[in-house]
């Protein structure tokens, strides 16, 4: 029996993945108003804990802050989404703090290899035994029972279905028990049939539901197996990438308020409400732009604390400058030399705006990006590029001047190892503000490749026009 199918794409980009899973109540019998209340009440009771605990970290308050938030208990995907969105949207509200929401997240996904949502389903047929997995699974509230052992339980279910003739098995007398606890998964007979058991006694209750497995490569030779496809396809860190996957992947954001304004009816409008119109339409392209700026610089954080690789970061880059560097089937563009190279991609639309989050990009992780032991070969043949194609572009006339001040403050940010001239808006503790320890940077001898010369630089420029 293989293994669920690995769908990691190629090509440096992220991929979002799905594991099989089920609905949030999706092996309920019947809809139980109670019970769904009293989820909801307990979900508005987490979010307000989870919001209490971030609206008042610092980076004074961070130890003990981040202690008491890794501690909540996580005991469905809706908690765990809860958390990364509640962190993910305080970061674009807040981008002084991404390194700060960074540390928060590496060490939320240290401390949780695992969920206890996620649970292993056992499938026992005539061609051995095998697994899968699927996360929410609710508990009932009505059972089959009491038995001697769980073999009994199945051996009833199995009686009942030849007796009865019932396809779907929901029809079988139950009973009521409160306290009982899921014990075992099984897939039988075309059923999900859960296994319980009550905490002061050896006797033994099921349910059983319609269910449909799924595919043979869906199945795993083991448990352990099952487990760790499971979590690492529902893991902190795959999910939250997800979500600043589908932040940068907005296009064209700024147009589209701009869009939103435009189609308003503003004929009847008084001077008093065409000047609020004005002023809500500039706000918006703020907190828009806010957003865009501290997703990028967020994404810049998880790299600098090793969550992400820098295959992302060089994906990150080349959307951004509009280049790509293999074709539709994955082969690499190289130059008359052999040597890998980026063309320009022209189903890439590039603005200003997304040279000004290059900028942001590269001026928060150049300097480990530069110098990463663990960075793809490639990249040795792909920055000198990148800086090829900035330097064209802060000589470039017809590019709006703030665009051209802000590329040339990158290259000399570069020229100057990545030590900023200018005191950055960073969040720091009273003893980082008190005392600023003397910079330690990494000297260009010693980055994995040489540092190309201005010169080189500008001839790289005209080798990347060219190729464009």
């Amino acid at each position: 029996g293989g293994n669920q199918g690995n769908q990691g794409g190629g090509g440096g980009q992220w991929q979002r993945q799905q594991g099989p899973q089920i609905g949030q109540g999706g092996l309920k019998r019947a809809d139980n108003k109670w019970s769904k209340e009293k989820k909801e009440d307990a979900l508005s009771k987490t979010k307000l804990a989870i919001m209490a605990i971030l609206n008042k970290m610092t980076p004074q308050t961070f130890d003990k802050l981040s202690k008491q938030l890794v501690e909540i208990e996580v005991e469905s995907s809706e908690i765990l989404d809860m958390i990364i969105t509640s962190i993910f949207e305080k970061v674009l509200g807040e981008p002084h703090f991404s390194e700060l929401y960074a540390s928060l997240c590496l060490a939320i996904s240290d401390h949780n290899a695992t969920w206890p949502f996620i649970k292993t389903i056992k499938v026992v047929n005539d061609k051995g035994t095998k697994y899968f997995w699927l996360q929410d699974i609710e508990k009932d509230e009505e059972f089959v029972g009491p038995f001697a052992d769980k073999l009994a339980c199945l051996d009833k279910f199995t009686t009942f279905r030849s007796a009865s003739g019932d396809t779907d098995a929901t029809s079988i007398p139950t009973v009521s028990k409160p306290g009982l606890n899921l014990i075992e998964l099984v897939y039988h007979d075309e059923h999900l049939i859960k296994m319980y058991q009550g905490p002061d006694d050896d006797q033994f209750y099921f349910s059983a539901l319609p269910f449909e497995a799924p595919a043979e490569d869906g199945l795993f030779d083991s448990e352990d197996a099952a487990l760790k496809e499971a979590h690492r396809r529902v893991s902190f860190k795959r999910l939250l990438l997800n979500k600043c996957q589908e932040e940068f992947e907005k296009n064209n954001v700024l147009e589209e308020v701009e869009k939103q304004f435009a189609a308003v009816d503003t004929k009847s409008m008084s001077e008093r409400e065409m000047d609020a119109h004005k002023e809500d339409k500039e706000m918006a392209l703020i907190k828009t732009k806010k957003r865009m700026l501290g997703n990028i610089t967020f994404i810049g954080e998880l790299y600098k604390k090793q969550m992400l690789r820098d295959r992302i970061m060089h994906f990150c880059i080349m959307r951004l400058l509009g280049l790509v560097s293999m074709d539709a089937e994955g082969q690499l563009y190289t130059d008359g030399s052999g040597q890998p190279t980026l063309l320009k991609d022209d189903t890439i639309e590039t603005d200003d705006e997304s040279t000004e989050s290059l900028c942001k990009l590269i001026a928060t992780i150049g300097r480990q990006l530069e110098s990463d032991p663990r960075a793809m070969k490639l990249g040795s043949f792909y920055i000198p590029q990148y800086f090829g194609v900035l330097e064209r572009l802060s000589k470039d006339r017809t590019q709006p001047s703030r665009i051209r001040f802000m590329v040339t403050d990158l290259l000399e940010l570069r020229d100057n190892d990545y030590v900023p001239r200018r005191k950055q808006d960073k969040a720091m503790t009273k003893e980082q503000s008190g005392s600023r320890p003397r910079s330690t940077t990494t000297s260009r001898s010693s980055r994995p490749w040489a540092t190309p010369t201005r010169a080189a630089v500008g001839a790289a420029a005209a080798r990347a026009a060219a190729a464009g």
